[in-house]
C-alpha cells in the first residue's frame, strides 16, 4: 500500500514540475516578446534622431555636405520603419511558441500586444506620411 501511495505522490510531483516548467517557458516567451518590442521602439527612436540630424547640424552651424545629411535621413527612415517590422517578427515568434506549448484560446490575452502594435504602426504612419 505504501509503494502505491509513494508512486502516486511521485507521479503528482512530476506533473506539478512539468506544469511549472510550461509556465516558466510561457513567462520567458512573454519577456522575450517584450524585449523585442523595446528594441523596436529603440530602433524607431534612433531612426527619428537620424532623420532629424539636419536640425542639429543647423543649430551647430557646422559644415556638413548635403549628401551626408540626406543619406542620414534615408537611413533614419529605414530604421524608423524597421521598428514595426521587428514587432511583427516578435509577434510571429511569440504566437508560434505559444502554439507549440499548446495554449488554449482562453489562455492567450492579445489585447496589450495589439494595442502596442497599433500605437507603433500609428506613430510610424503619422511620422512618415504627415510630418
Amino acid at each position: 500500500m505504501t509503494d502505491k501511495s509513494s508512486e502516486d505522490t511521485r507521479t503528482e510531483l512530476a506533473r506539478q514540475r512539468c506544469d511549472m516548467a510550461v509556465k516558466r517557458t510561457r513567462l520567458a516567451n512573454r519577456r522575450t516578446f517584450l524585449a523585442w518590442c523595446r528594441t523596436a521602439l529603440a530602433f524607431m527612436t534612433f531612426g527619428f534622431l537620424l532623420e532629424k540630424v539636419d536640425t542639429f547640424v543647423a543649430l551647430q552651424k557646422a559644415e556638413v555636405p548635403a549628401r551626408v545629411i540626406s543619406e542620414l535621413a534615408v537611413l533614419g527612415k529605414f530604421a524608423f520603419v524597421g521598428g514595426p517590422v521587428l514587432v511583427i517578427f516578435a509577434g510571429w515568434r511569440y504566437y508560434r511558441l505559444e502554439k507549440e506549448l499548446g495554449f488554449d484560446s482562453g489562455d492567450l490575452y492579445v489585447v496589450p500586444e495589439l494595442i502596442l502594435f497599433g500605437v507603433i504602426m500609428g506613430s510610424a504612419a503619422l511620422y512618415l506620411f504627415f510630418l
